[in-house]
């Protein structure tokens, strides 16, 4: 009998990231272990994206309901910076009334309390993602897949992550304080999982997916640079980053394809997109609602990924592509670099200074190469734990 694999995550918005997680993992599994699993998503309410390349999802309330019933073998926290995300800040990413209010500096703390929500969710702990055992009526096996913000978790945290049954992590940061202060051997360094997606979607496919739109498959041939940037990461420097685009674009000859990479509440890629392209309609595109493979198609056949999304950027490592990060704020971004990047494109840029870099990537020979060899090694290592994961989960059975 296949066991029931409940795969846990934010896939609740419209994050590219977010909703990369469970179809690798679905894959991933598949083929390490094919025939042994079947699965069901969840995230903290009833979603669906599949008219965008995604799936369906199941609330936390159904999550729990599965488990108490003994319908849930296993819960695969499926990735991302999630494990000190708190239910309070996630529904504010899923909720447009309530991100104003948990945002807005006049409402009273009060009405912002994580409390509220985890009750209304029905959650126990504070943490959705940091899954603690006593929380349901049945056991059940808990595996961490390649998350983030382990650095620096409290005590009483990391007490709750010591009880799960399989633990990996994205970056070294995270993976070297979570073991030296759980004080066990068996916590691992796994790239994200998205570092497979050219194995589950070839770079060749895009040309002739019936879920991308024609005058994207059009963008395709063309020689271009993707660019990406978060209405609340770009430094209010719009008039700055149009300028270089437009340095560049001339530069190379090269147009400039811009594209949100998340539209969800808190990300909002569209809005400063549309102001950039106001301002250099000459040389760019601007792509309106996209789907996840429209993303990843248009970065796989770019010549470079320019943006601060952390998933925009494995996705060029994926495909074997330069990438500039930008903002050097994000410190989930600076922690995965210094893990997994080939040298010379580990330091993120600023984001009114990025064209020097960029030039850097567009006329260095063999970089390609050095990204496709740092990818090879990051694939076998996530595998490798796909495979730690599916005999942890099929542990005393034949396999």
């Amino acid at each position: 009998m296949k066991k029931k694999i409940a795969l846990f995550g934010p896939h609740d918005r419209f994050n590219y990231g977010d909703l990369l997680f469970a179809i690798m993992l679905e894959y991933g599994l598949n083929k390490v272990n094919p025939n042994k699993f079947d699965f069901k998503k969840y995230a903290l309410v009833d979603a669906d994206f599949s008219n965008k390349g995604g799936f369906k999802t199941y609330s936390y309330r159904s999550l729990k309901n599965d488990i108490n019933n003994k319908n849930i073998d296993a819960v695969i926290v499926a990735g991302g910076e999630c494990l000190r995300a708190e239910w309070n800040g996630l529904y504010s990413f899923i909720n447009p009334l309530y991100f104003k209010i948990f945002r807005h500096p006049k409402i009273p703390a009060f009405f912002k309390k994580n409390s509220w929500i985890k009750l209304l969710l029905g959650g126990k702990s504070d943490n959705p993602y940091l899954i603690d055992k006593k929380d349901f009526k049945n056991d059940i096996k808990v595996i961490y897949n390649s998350v983030g913000g382990g650095n620096n978790m409290a005590k009483d945290k990391l007490e709750i992550l010591r009880s799960g049954d399989y633990i990996s992590l994205r970056e070294q940061k995270s993976s070297q304080y979570v073991q030296k202060n759980l004080g066990i051997e068996d916590v691992y360094q796994v790239p994200d999982s998205a570092i497979i997606m050219d194995d589950v979607y070839p770079k060749a496919g895009f040309t002739t997916n019936p879920n991308i739109p024609a005058n994207v498959k059009e963008i395709f041939k063309e020689k271009y640079i993707l660019f990406q940037i978060s209405k609340y990461k770009n430094d209010n420097k719009l008039n700055e980053i149009a300028e270089q685009l437009k340095k560049l674009a001339i530069l190379h000859n090269i147009k400039i394809v811009l594209c949100p990479i998340g539209t969800a509440n808190g990300h909002e890629d569209h809005i400063p997109l549309g102001t950039i392209h106001q301002k250099i309609k000459d040389f760019s595109v601007l792509i309106n609602d996209p789907s996840i493979e429209t993303i990843m198609g248009l970065i796989a056949h770019s010549q470079l990924y320019i943006g601060n999304s952390l998933h925009g950027i494995i996705t060029a490592m994926s495909y074997n592509l330069p990438y500039i990060a930008l903002n050097k704020k994000q410190i989930k971004i600076i922690y995965y670099l210094d893990s997994w990047a080939t040298d010379g494109l580990k330091e993120i840029q600023d984001i009114d200074d990025f064209v020097e870099k960029a030039n850097f990537c567009l006329q260095t020979e063999n970089l390609s190469a050095e990204i496709n060899k740092k990818t090879t090694e990051q694939k076998e290592l996530y595998y490798a734990s796909l495979k730690r994961i599916s005999n942890t989960i099929l542990e005393n059975e034949r396999i």
